[in-house]
């Protein structure tokens, strides 16, 4: 318990060091990089030193989703070989504790690890992904960006638009491209702006259109359905409408239309399954596999703690630096097999579910054929 103790506390201290020293050396440099956009929105955010904790508080809960892995593997190296340089592994050895009795702390640390970023991908990072929307340029979500033309699957509109608003949730000048069933009134609507709304107790979850110039007399015109559900709203059956406005029901979130990554990459794994049964968004293999990258992204860390440990502490000793070396070899290896493997769902030359697996299932053997040693 003792030796548990030891190897811990020095992989902890290890594991912040590095953490901090990673995360403080790119946060310097992106808030030199950006600090005249952060003094420009300091004053309408109540200072500086508030708009620099908020934008990099929420982007450090991010760095350690994405760096978690290689940081404890670093950490476990640093404890490993603190023990190697100062002679205690060959006392330890000497005094008849086994190889694997050493290592049980790391792994557990590891473990521990895997696990935190686990909850933090389902959990925590859902909670806060509008903060990963805009950038040190778009503080305030209000700088227009080019807004490409999205089907929503269901009901088959065509949304276009000039430009879009994170922070408003807003289309400029949209103009909706109707299909055939819809095309009672027109084969298009166009507008001067739209905004996204979520469902509440009038409408379900659309896009309340403004300004609507065509079709002519909307507030006059019945409202379109698809099979028997409304799709576009109009001020003859939903006197809540304002003169000139329609709604147009969509299960395509804003996120989702103007293809923002972050709305996957920090959505959870359930999120990610409705997203998949969503008929509106008929979505590729990119959310498939993420959903089974989840999945599999603790036991692959556990896999890369595995490939590194025993490489200090198995029966070939090897000098500090050359245990480092291998280590950093092999965590690139283990990157390429994962990111090749992702690649090649991406581009659906496998099944999402193998190009999330295959790695696993490549590199645990090679993990638990080089930590067998560790247990002689």
């Amino acid at each position: 318990m003792l030796i548990d103790r030891y190897i811990v506390r020095a992989q902890l201290h290890a594991f912040l060091i590095v953490f901090i020293s990673l995360a403080g050396l790119t946060f310097v440099v992106d808030a030199f990089t950006n600090l005249e956009e952060f003094m420009a929105h300091s004053a309408e955010a109540g200072g500086l030193w508030r708009v620099l904790g908020s934008y990099y508080g929420y982007r450090l809960i991010s760095f350690f989703d994405a760096t978690s892995p290689i940081i404890s593997l670093a950490s476990a190296m640093f404890a490993l070989s603190w023990l190697e340089k100062h002679n205690e592994l060959t006392a330890l050895l000497a005094a008849g504790v086994t190889r694997w009795r050493i290592a049980r702390a790391s792994i557990i640390f590891a473990a521990v690890v895997a696990l935190l970023a686990l909850a933090n991908r389902e959990l925590v990072l859902p909670r806060i992904r509008h903060a990963f929307s805009r950038n040190a340029q778009d503080l305030a979500g209000k700088n227009a960006q080019p807004f490409e033309a999205r089907y929503d699957h269901r009901t088959e509109i065509l949304f276009r638009g000039r430009t879009a608003q994170l922070g408003p949730c807003r289309i400029e000048a949209p103009s909706l491209l109707l299909p055939p069933a819809l095309s009672e009134h027109g084969t298009q609507i166009d507008a001067a702006e739209a905004f996204w709304r979520p469902e509440d107790e009038h409408h379900a979850a659309g896009y309340l259109v403004c300004g609507v110039r065509e079709p002519p007399e909307i507030d006059r015109l019945q409202p379109l359905e698809c099979g028997g559900t409304p799709v576009v709203l109009t001020r003859s059956t939903s006197p809540w409408l304002e003169p000139g406005e329609c709604f147009v029901v969509s299960a395509v979130t804003f996120e989702q239309l103007i293809g923002s990554a972050n709305w996957s990459q920090y959505s959870s794994t359930p999120e990610l399954m409705r997203a998949i049964a969503n008929p509106s968004l008929g979505v590729g293999a990119e959310i498939p596999l993420r959903v089974h990258a989840r999945c599999v992204a603790p036991m692959l860390d556990m896999t890369l703690a595995m490939l590194g440990i025993p490489l200090v502490v198995g029966p070939n000793r090897r000098g500090i630096f050359a245990a480092v070396g291998l280590c950093v070899a092999m965590t690139v290896i283990f990157f390429l097999v994962t990111f090749g493997c992702h690649a090649l769902a991406g581009k659906y030359l496998v099944t999402a579910s193998v190009g999330a697996w295959a790695p696993l299932l490549v590199l645990a053997p090679l993990a638990a054929w080089k930590a067998q040693p560790m247990w002689q």
